[in-house]
């Protein structure tokens, strides 16, 4: 296994932070609007909510994963190898 530099920790702990939590928390907000639209039929509302609630899980752990990562360590779910300078 490749060594891990602290550089490639922290880019990878921003982009979890900037953009894959930005883009699930988008996603929530997507969902929660058509959950909420009278408009739409109550399974359609009913699958947007329930994909809501994953994408604000997701975006829960892009920002664990930021966490863990900035304070030196390798979440249990990512690849180290993906983290090879």
């Amino acid at each position: 296994m490749p060594d891990i530099t602290r550089a490639a920790m922290l880019r990878e702990a921003d982009y979890f932070e900037r953009s894959a939590a930005v883009r699930s928390d988008t996603a929530a907000e997507d969902g929660e609007r058509v959950a909420a639209d009278p408009t739409r039929s109550s399974h359609t509302r009913a699958c947007a909510a329930r994909a809501a609630q994953f994408a604000r899980g997701r975006a829960a752990e892009y920002r664990s994963m930021a966490r863990e990562l900035r304070a030196g360590e390798i979440p249990d779910s990512l690849d180290p190898s993906a983290l090879a300078p």
